[in-house]
């Protein structure tokens, strides 16, 4: 049970390669890679500090997913469905029911994978399960065209920056504007940027997200007309805008939780079902986006008990909300760990292993 693959706007699938840029897991990540790398001349692989990632097109992400996946026999696929109720017996979930399309389907599962990344099953199996003991902020990306990107690049990105935190002190931009991002996108002349958005305690509440969204475009707005009168952006023009991205929704208790120690001292575990070596890249609700890099050639990994949630007899997570301190969380949300998470917990379930 997972959100639809064009939940954001994602340019660059974190954490697949080590910092010699290779591949740090095999499996579905290692064919996710060939897949996008044979399916357009723009995903290439590209260092960010001491990490390599992949650069992907969204839409060609998307395309390559929906492929992938319509060649699957036996798969059926609801779009845009939300868990409407669960029916728990005992320590194990009995049938599921989701909408899709205004409609409700009813499924008895063996197990479930709730890939959500806002632990959305667990909650109605049992809140008690999930962990929203502090909440990093979220973020809105969109594109810009008609860049001159040599104005990304160190040391004039950093002057760029530099100008923007200033207009967001003073005044003449949203205060959290500040803390946005610029990165190189795909194309020529392109960037993306990263919009900084704390959320409120309330953020599930109805209407709470929507609100958020239109916060986030009003200040997209914003940096593009405070940009558009910086010297090199004259020419700038707004592209894709994805919708909000949550980064930490909710973690769930299971077997173990990995920590922020497990992440710099590169432990490794019995049941791991893969490696990272992101660094800590927590965006603090208060204090703005930090990176902690791990140890030079340092990765760690990530066991399996991470993903069986606790006192549950067929109930699996993969992804964001998989149980893991605040800051460890930071880093093992990215998308390239998240694949061999989902590969790991999927072969578990049909397995088993656990119930």
């Amino acid at each position: 049970l997972g959100g639809t693959v064009t939940h954001s706007l994602i340019h660059t699938l974190a954490g697949l390669h080590d910092a010699e840029g290779e591949l740090i897991n095999n499996g579905l990540p290692a064919e996710l890679t060939e897949r996008l790398m044979h399916a357009s001349p723009l995903t290439t692989r590209r260092k960010i500090g001491r990490t390599w990632t992949l650069s992907v097109e969204p839409a060609i992400y998307e395309q390559v997913v929906e492929d992938w996946l319509g060649e699957l026999a036996g798969l059926t696929l609801l779009r845009e469905a939300t868990v409407s109720a669960v029916t728990r017996q005992g320590n194990s979930v009995q049938a599921v029911e989701v909408m899709t399309g205004g409609e409700s389907a009813t499924v008895q599962p063996r197990a479930v994978v709730d890939a959500s990344g806002t632990a959305e099953l667990v909650r109605q199996f049992d809140p008690g399960l999930v962990e929203d003991d502090r909440q990093a902020a979220a973020g809105l990306i969109f594109t810009l065209g008609g860049v001159d990107t040599t104005l990304l690049r160190f040391p004039r990105g950093m002057a760029l920056l530099q100008a923007i935190r200033q207009a967001a002190g003073e005044g003449r931009l949203p205060v959290d504007c500040g803390k946005a991002w610029l990165d190189l996108g795909v194309r020529e002349n392109e960037a993306y940027v990263k919009l900084f958005l704390p959320l409120a305690h309330g953020w599930r509440a109805p209407g709470a997200l929507d609100e958020a969204g239109r916060h986030g475009l009003a200040m997209r707005d914003s940096l593009v007309g405070f940009l558009a009168d910086y010297e090199g952006f004259e020419s700038v023009v707004l592209g894709h805008t994805g919708t909000l991205g949550i980064r930490e929704g909710g973690r769930v208790r299971g077997e173990y939780c990995l920590t922020e120690d497990d992440v710099l001292a590169g432990r490794r575990f019995d049941d791991s079902i893969g490696r990272c070596c992101w660094p800590i890249e927590y965006w603090d609700p208060e204090k703005g986006v930090t990176l902690q890099y791990l140890p030079s050639g340092v990765d760690y990994e990530i066991p399996l008990r991470t993903l069986k949630v606790r006192n549950t007899d067929n109930i699996w997570v993969a992804g964001k909300c998989l149980s893991a301190e605040p800051r460890a969380q930071a880093s093992a949300r990215v998308a390239g760990t998240c694949w061999a998470m989902g590969e790991a917990v999927g072969k578990a379930a049909a397995n088993g292993a656990g119930g």
